[in-house]
């Protein structure tokens, strides 16, 4: 998913990661963690690009995880401060959160994965 980065785009990202945690037998709470979740990193990356810039957000969906990463070419260049409020959130919602940058290419990876005890 591709889309230009301003926040009323933000929402296509939200929509996205809610069908492919439903598509990857999350659970209902999950299902919403994950909305709430690439909500927080891409508006983190909105935050500080252009307007003219593009925000990339990849899915991979196997056998009850999900796997998200998003990426953007920032004005900083720098990955967000995990020592933030923000950044608590987001790691509190999902199982495994990181964040790093590539010449200028910030980029966070969202990892989450069903319980064992819920079978599909």
């Amino acid at each position: 998913l591709s889309f230009r980065a301003t926040t009323a785009n933000v929402a296509l990202a939200r929509t996205m990661a809610a069908a492919m945690a439903a598509r990857a037998h999350l659970t209902i709470d999950q299902i919403e963690d994950v909305r709430l979740a690439i909500d927080e990193a891409v508006s983190q990356l909105v935050n500080d690009c252009d307007e003219q810039t593009h925000v990339h957000c990849d899915f991979t969906e196997t056998a009850g995880t999900l796997v998200i990463q998003t990426k953007a070419t920032t004005r900083s260049g720098q990955p967000p401060a995990t020592d933030t409020f923000s950044w608590l959130v987001l790691a509190a919602l999902v199982d495994e959160v990181t964040a790093g940058a590539d010449n200028g290419l910030v980029h966070l990876e969202l990892c989450i994965t069903r319980p064992a005890s819920v079978t599909v």
